[in-house]
């Protein structure tokens, strides 16, 4: 490890230097989070060693190196893997339920699938300028069935031009030197140097600049980093109270499991923990920024989409009125916002497409609003026909004819069309368990 960075830390740490070194040799920390099942009903049908983590209402440790990436829960969205220190950020704040929230550096979505879980009535802009890592991000998204977020791949600087003073709280994990990963991450073992730190210090300030636009007054700022260079930390925290914000505290339990950062009520998470590294702060900002109301969607006339009102008309419990179309698919709109001056990879349910005068419903139809589905197929958790699904094969149970979803627990595996029990299968081929290895595959 490189000599300059481990006497930057020996300054830092002081009498925790050896601690953390020590820390080092240790086997990271893997832990899961929990999504839209009890962890009563998980335990019984799962052997996977949990043990509560106390920062977060949804996360577990993972006392064990096995891979449960194609477990029957995780294909139906009902854990997520994040590290354990990465929770700790979205858990400075208080969610009330309903905020418009910004994830501004989302991908892979850990962040964001807590947020989405703390804003049952709220929406996310959830934002990762890479293209690809954005379709990742929508991946995790769709599997954990979140129908309340709108997922963007633009830069901060183009988000801004659309969304003055507009959002209620940004959650900014800011792109970082990755220091606090080097024991699980040799990339960021090798690739560090001074120099990386200031490229990085000099972008997030560019960032902030355009986050402040988007913040109304009054609106929580929730920074972190993955980093434990103060000038990417609480040097940026400094510019942010230079731009008319102050700091909040934290709650005790956040408090009791960090330790204190350089400015009060900022707060470093270190490998001598269970986890590896973080840094984190709230702000709240106190002057606002001009509000430019949002122009309104407008489908204008489309034939099909009375195709599509009939689908959800025959097959669902409710309706809905803001449908709307891009391009040749439908989508459930999270946002009644004009959003043509954006690239957007999902505007908050990908409903379908109509072809031939045919609706034919996307499988983020199927997850997001299975709640919704008036035909439920539910499966004991070790019924073999859950293998079966998942590995594409049409399965036989007793169900009203039409569409529908197949359920394990509370939780939507997917979609399926039944005609006489015969459930014709509509999972995704791209996701499918090939080998129906069950319980313990690829992570």
């Amino acid at each position: 490890m490189n000599e300059i960075y481990l006497e930057r830390m020996k300054e830092y740490l002081g009498s925790l230097y050896n601690d953390y070194l020590e820390s080092l040799k240790k086997e990271p920390v893997r832990s899961i989070r929990l999504n839209n099942i009890d962890i009563d009903t998980f335990l019984k049908n799962t052997n996977m060693p949990l043990e509560k983590i106390p920062y977060d209402i949804d996360g577990y440790y993972l006392n064990d190196n096995l891979k449960y990436g194609t477990t029957i829960y995780h294909h139906a969205g009902g854990f997520y893997f994040q590290e354990p220190s990465a929770m700790m950020p979205v858990n400075l704040y208080d969610f009330k339920g309903d905020e418009i929230v910004l994830d501004l550096c989302a991908s892979p979505g850990g962040k964001s699938s807590q947020v989405l879980r703390r804003i049952p009535n709220g929406v996310l802009v959830s934002n990762e300028i890479d293209k690809k890592r954005s379709d990742i991000l929508f991946s995790n998204l769709e599997r954990l069935g979140f129908k309340n977020a709108v997922i963007t791949n633009n830069s901060p600087k183009d988000l801004a031009k659309v969304f003055n003073g507009f959002f209620d709280v940004i959650v900014l994990d800011a792109p970082c030197s990755g220091e606090g990963m080097m024991r699980k991450d040799e990339d960021a073992r090798n690739q560090w140097s001074l120099e990386n730190n200031k490229v990085c210090h000099d972008r997030d300030i560019e960032i902030i600049n355009e986050a402040n636009k988007m913040l109304k007054k009054g609106g929580k700022l929730i920074y972190s980093t993955c980093t434990f260079d103060k000038a990417e930390d609480e040097e940026m925290v400094e510019y942010i109270i230079s731009l008319g914000y102050h700091l909040i505290p934290a709650s005790d339990v956040i408090v009791n499991n960090s330790y204190k950062g350089f400015i009060d009520n900022t707060y470093r998470f270190y490998p001598m923990k269970r986890g590896e590294g973080q840094f984190m702060a709230l702000l709240e900002k106190d002057a606002s920024e001009a509000f430019k109301p949002l122009k309104k969607i407008s489908n204008g006339n489309d034939k099909d989409l009375d195709v599509v009102k009939k689908f959800i008309k025959d097959n669902l419990t409710t309706t809905f009125k803001n449908i709307i179309k891009v391009g040749n698919y439908y989508y459930l709109a999270g946002l009644d916002a004009d959003l043509s001056k954006l690239k957007v990879r999902n505007y908050g349910v990908e409903l379908g497409e109509v072809e031939k005068g045919r609706f034919i419903p996307h499988h983020h139809m199927f997850k997001a609003l299975g709640s919704f589905f008036k035909n439920k197929v539910v499966l004991d958790y070790n019924d073999p026909r859950i293998l079966d699904y998942l590995h594409g094969e049409e399965i036989m149970a007793e169900s009203s004819n039409g569409y529908g979803v197949l359920m394990v627990d509370n939780l939507v595996l997917g979609g399926f069309k039944a005609s006489n029990g015969h459930l014709k299968n509509h999972y995704p081929k791209g996701l499918r368990n090939m080998n129906k290895e069950g319980l313990y595959g690829k992570e």
